[in-house]
């Protein structure tokens, strides 16, 4: 027998029983993802509002799943939270295989690694702050929102200054 070691673990014995049943469960479970500047915070939980279907070969799971996200902005590394909505469907096959598929294991289905996968995806590679962000002086860092830095328009410190005088003298 199986033990629920997930609170997204759930028994779906009573659907296997007859083709064509249902049954709607909502699960809220903390769950810590990341990827680089975007991530789940484990304080706050993952919402699934799922429904699960009876179908022939398995268990059809449909629904949406609410995370919140706590997001940096890559280009001028301002924070902020919001939530990420996302809808699923995915199938939980009765049959064995070694692809990776998502399975029905002893009348149960594990639902962590679908809202773990889901959620990893739905988060942005590269968050932005708005669509126009200007990002960070790559001089002094300020941040290029708020206003500009006043001074380093001149780059004669630059390594490269030497290529810009030989650009010049030619035109």
């Amino acid at each position: 027998m199986r033990v629920a070691s997930s609170p997204f673990v759930v028994n779906v014995s009573d659907l296997l029983a007859r083709t064509g049943e249902e049954r709607r469960v909502t699960l809220r479970a903390p769950l810590e993802v990341g990827v680089d500047q975007a991530r789940t915070d484990g304080d706050v939980p993952v919402q699934a509002d799922l429904v699960l279907r009876s179908i022939p070969g398995g268990i059809l799971v449909t629904g949406s799943l609410t995370a919140p996200a706590h997001l940096t902005c890559y280009r001028c590394l301002t924070e902020w939270d919001e939530e990420q909505v996302v809808r699923v469907r995915e199938l939980f096959g009765d049959g064995l295989d070694d692809n990776g598929d998502y399975r029905v294991d002893d009348q149960h289905i594990d639902l962590e690694p679908l809202v773990r996968d889901e959620v990893v995806l739905a988060l942005p590679l590269l968050p932005l702050c708005r669509a126009d962000c200007a990002g960070l002086c790559p001089t002094c860092g300020a941040d290029l929102n708020t206003g500009a830095c006043p001074g380093h328009d001149v780059a004669s410190s630059s390594p490269f200054a030497g290529l810009r005088d030989l650009l010049e003298t030619q035109d």
